[in-house]
């Protein structure tokens, strides 16, 4: 009732952006004053910070396939050797289903940005279930095929150091979680 007489005041005033901007400064003020508002924080950096960023790593692997489609394949275990006569063209048959499952992986990390962002943790853990399938996949396949797995060694460890993350995130949002219901509780 208060908010509304002070916008209603702001609005006669003809600054009623103002008063928007100065709710707005205060509010991120007291953000960081409050568990719950810290861990809203702390999911926006993860998502913002981690997850889009290893999404962008995910396509940007699929670009690079998308990119040596027409040539050898990517990855040759060692381009000096030349590529192996035998293996050719079951590498370049591969190159689709290699691409569809980086897409994949890229697309899921996106997901599971915005699924942390809204705290919906049941969709989080069947996100992180597809995403570590998918590289076990991707690794699986890429060995099969005698590729390169250098690309993969920095993606398995961002992906074990985002495990940690969301895993941390969670048992803090469960204890703020639980904080919140005893505070409840007792009123």
């Amino acid at each position: 009732m208060a908010m509304e007489a002070e916008f209603e005041a702001a609005v006669e005033d003809r600054r009623p952006f103002l008063f928007a901007l100065g709710c707005l400064f205060a509010a991120w003020r007291e953000i960081g004053k409050h568990s719950e508002g810290r861990l809203i924080l702390a999911n926006y950096a993860l998502a913002l910070g981690l997850l889009i960023p290893m999404a962008v790593l995910q396509f940007r692997q699929a670009v690079g396939f998308l990119s040596s489609a027409g040539g050898p394949p990517f990855g040759i275990p060692s381009a000096a050797d030349g590529p192996n006569l035998y293996l050719i063209w079951s590498q370049n048959s591969a190159i689709p289903i290699l691409l569809i499952t980086w897409l994949l992986l890229g697309m899921a990390h996106l997901c599971l940005a915005w699924m942390l962002v809204e705290g919906d943790w049941p969709r989080i853990v069947k996100c992180g279930t597809l995403i570590g399938a998918a590289m076990i996949t991707l690794s699986l396949f890429m060995g099969v095929l005698m590729l390169d797995l250098s690309s993969l060694r920095a993606q398995v460890a961002e992906l074990a150091i985002e495990f940690v993350a969301v895993v941390s995130i969670s048992r803090w949002h469960n204890r703020v979680l639980a904080g919140a219901s005893r505070a409840l509780l007792a009123r």
